[in-house]
């Protein structure tokens, strides 16, 4: 016992440090490992698009899976992303979502935790920033690909850091390579090269300004190499199936205003959850410590007005100002209280006791939500039409179909040969169409005369819904299945395809 006692006098500081870790890296094992993983409207178009790829070894170049779309161009930005989803998803069935995004997210929190441990050597105030980061960053928490984007863009800033803090601009070519996959991954990309855009011009306003950004902490990349390895970035982004055409859809995402009123993850927070205040708290926070410097420094301003816009403008881009505002607290931080001598090395006994404990939370946890492949099919039944769907299989009932915009990527891969009206691909059906769907969906004046209703020979529809209410009412169509998640109608005036 003796013994036990001075072993743990003697270890107290690295006993407290290593608990701290577990704390914090059980953070990310307890907001990713849920079941509504499977509650995401996006993937299961993804899912579709990945088989689709997988099986013809090959991206599709046009459109296959809506009546709207079919034949038409269609670039499948994020192939490189539908193919691992769907080779996670054949080797574990729905717990392939799960991995994927647990996996994403534990990498995430790793990155961001190494690059504010690189800024901030305080131990205690790096994991305590790295948890307010996680904190905000919550809602990220879905088997999407922009958890490539964030864990990208995090590792971006570590490697600019790193070549300002060392001088090694050689640093800097490890960029191109990372572009080269994240232009095959996610059309957002194009922050990343924004970011590299304001660091090449960044020698040229503080010429303007006579001034340096983060004295002594972000020192300035000379513009030539700058400019080298931006050129570099930008055509290793062509290095992908569609070429040129991959910004073509970034010109049209942007021009697509329309979506910013309808789509829930491209409206600006709402503050009805605790994430959304952290970003504001964040933000806040960067602001007030580049405020108290007294300085001006073009790099870390601009970022952080860049963030700021894009993150409260769409509530799908806030991880941006997350990101961005926690670089610079942690760098103000260390620039005035922290001596380098103070950073702290974690021992390999420590890094393998986290590791430990995180497994061991993984499995706690996974068996406790329920984790499993029976789990998650029965928790797909509580948010799509799975039962409805089977209906629709062992009816034989044949299309055209009409359904609503969150359905149709779960449609899209339930009932493969039967095109969707509309699905979550907004470069596919543009403003127009979206907005007259989501108008029909909630009985607008009119609604009984939008054509692809009035063509539809089958509607499968949320049972809460304003349009499953009306069409109860329509003698146009026959309500033929319901349940308390979806309600089916087949056409009066078209043969039903029995």
């Amino acid at each position: 016992m003796s013994h036990l006692r001075y072993f743990l006098a003697s270890n107290e500081a690295h006993i407290r440090r290593t608990l701290m870790l577990c704390a914090l890296y059980a953070i990310p094992v307890h907001q990713a490992m849920h079941r509504a993983v499977v509650a995401d409207a996006d993937v299961w178009w993804h899912l579709r698009t990945g088989k689709w790829i997988v099986e013809h070894g090959a991206v599709p170049t046009i459109d296959s899976f809506s009546a709207y779309g079919m034949g038409k161009p269609w670039v499948a930005y994020s192939w490189l992303f539908e193919a691992l989803i769907y080779s996670l998803y054949k080797l574990f069935g729905l717990v392939g979502l799960s991995i994927y995004t647990v996996g994403l997210w534990l990498a995430i929190a790793f990155a961001l935790h190494t690059l504010i441990r690189k800024l901030e050597p305080n131990f205690v105030i790096a994991v305590v920033l790295t948890a307010c980061g996680l904190s905000a960053l919550a809602p990220f928490t879905t088997p999407r690909p922009w958890l490539f984007t964030i864990l990208f863009f995090i590792l971006e800033i570590n490697i600019l850091w790193t070549a300002r803090q060392s001088g090694d601009v050689r640093r800097l070519f490890l960029l191109p390579p990372l572009f080269v996959l994240w232009a095959n991954i996610h059309i957002q990309f194009v922050y990343g090269l924004f970011v590299l855009g304001l660091v090449v011009l960044e020698p040229a306003l503080d010429r303007l300004l006579r001034r340096f950004s983060f004295p002594g902490e972000w020192r300035t990349i000379p513009a030539r190499p700058s400019w080298l390895v931006l050129a570099a970035c930008v055509i290793a982004t062509f290095i992908n199936p569609y070429h040129l055409k991959i910004y073509q859809v970034v010109f049209e995402t942007i021009s697509q205003t329309g979506m910013f009123r309808y789509i829930s993850e491209l409206q600006a927070l709402g503050f009805r959850q605790f994430a959304d205040w952290l970003v504001l708290l964040l933000t806040l926070g960067a602001t007030f410590a580049l405020a108290w410097r007294r300085e001006i420094r073009p790099l870390p301003i601009l970022l952080l007005l860049s963030g700021t816009f894009l993150s409260f403008r769409a509530s799908r881009d806030a991880w941006f100002v997350v990101v961005v505002a926690l670089t610079i607290i942690a760098a103000s931080l260390s620039a005035v209280a922290t001596n380098e001598s103070s950073r702290y090395v974690l021992s390999r006994l420590q890094v393998l006791a986290v590791a430990l404990v995180v497994g061991g939370l993984l499995l706690v946890v996974g068996r406790i939500q329920n984790i499993s492949d029976a789990g998650l099919r029965s928790a797909v039944t509580e948010v799509f039409p799975e039962a409805a769907v089977r209906v629709v299989e062992e009816r034989s009932y044949t299309g055209p179909i009409y359904n609503h915009f969150d359905w149709g990527g779960y449609l899209i891969w339930r009932l493969p040969s039967l095109p969707v009206a509309m699905d979550g691909r907004s470069n596919i059906h543009g403003d127009e169409r979206t907005e007259r769907s989501i108008a029909t969906w909630n009985g607008k004046p009119e609604w009984e005369s939008d054509p692809e209703l009035t063509s539809a020979n089958l509607v499968i529809a949320d049972v809460n819904l304003p349009l499953a209410s009306l069409l109860r009412l329509d003698l146009r169509f026959e309500l033929v299945y319901e349940d308390k998640v979806a309600v089916v109608f087949v056409s009066r005036l078209q043969p039903p395809g029995q």
